[in-house]
């Protein structure tokens, strides 16, 4: 499986460090030079700011927007090729020695998944639904999974972001934990086998908070949206083992 690695022009110390681990795994990859969203102009193409306003309750946050179109810029990419699934990797992850036989692992699963998460700040509320080796399982997560540093897709799930994630009006870690809106499956290899360097520092600064819509919108927007994605999962979960009874997988 290719390998697509985002990575600003600025954030040289970054690339060596991933492309010594990229080598050393023996995985084939291509840069990907991400956005700079301090440089975007404004209005910012492909960009919501009102609805982003409302329903994440913060200002504009052009790094935030840089990461969203970096990894939509790889999306594209990816699909200039003939593969069926892409590894896309951010600059501050940290890679397993085992990274690639739990996805070789996983694959045997796909038909159960579009994305498939591999990092996040956050461990998550899991439903596992297969076994994969070293204790990992193949699961589907009940909570938000915070940062995008890792995650395998397939065509059709970057084909779905492409067409119905645009414009941006979410970060992109929050958009993808929504799914079910745009038509694919959302799993998990659980624990989450790829961790972020925490010895590089952050390249997204905080945003301010708008009081007023944190406190409604944005409250009222992220319960509901809770509340669908144990639904959702759920159901991608009875489905699953379902199928793999049956000899489906």
């Amino acid at each position: 499986m290719h390998a697509y690695v985002i990575n600003l022009a600025h954030a040289t110390e970054r690339w060596e460090l991933m492309e010594k681990q990229l080598s050393v795994l023996q995985i084939d990859h291509t840069r990907v030079e991400g956005v700079y969203g301090n440089r975007l102009a404004e209005p910012i193409a492909d960009y919501n700011e009102r609805k982003y306003r409302i329903l994440h309750g913060k200002t504009t946050n052009k790094g935030e927007v840089g990461c969203y179109l970096s990894h939509i810029k790889t999306l594209r990419a990816f699909l200039c090729s003939d593969a069926n699934h892409a590894l896309v990797l951010e600059d501050d992850v940290q890679l397993p020695d085992n990274i690639f036989n739990l996805i070789e692992q996983a694959l045997n699963f796909s038909k159960h998944w579009n994305l498939l998460r591999l990092t996040s700040f956050t461990p998550g509320e899991h439903l596992s639904f297969a076994d994969l080796s070293d204790g990992f399982k193949l699961s589907y997560n009940l909570k938000v999974l915070k940062n995008t540093g890792a995650y395998v897709i397939d065509r059709k799930a970057a084909q779905c972001v492409l067409e119905k994630m645009l414009p941006m009006f979410l970060p992109y870690d929050v958009a993808l934990d929504r799914e079910w809106h745009y038509g694919f499956k959302t799993a998990c290899i659980s624990p989450l086998p790829i961790p972020l360097n925490m010895e590089l520092p952050g390249q997204i600064p905080p945003a301010r908070k708008i009081r007023f819509y944190r406190s409604t919108s944005f409250h009222a927007f992220h319960a509901l949206t809770h509340l669908e994605r144990k639904w959702h999962r759920r159901q991608f979960y009875k489905d699953a083992l379902c199928k793999i009874k049956e000899g489906l997988s």
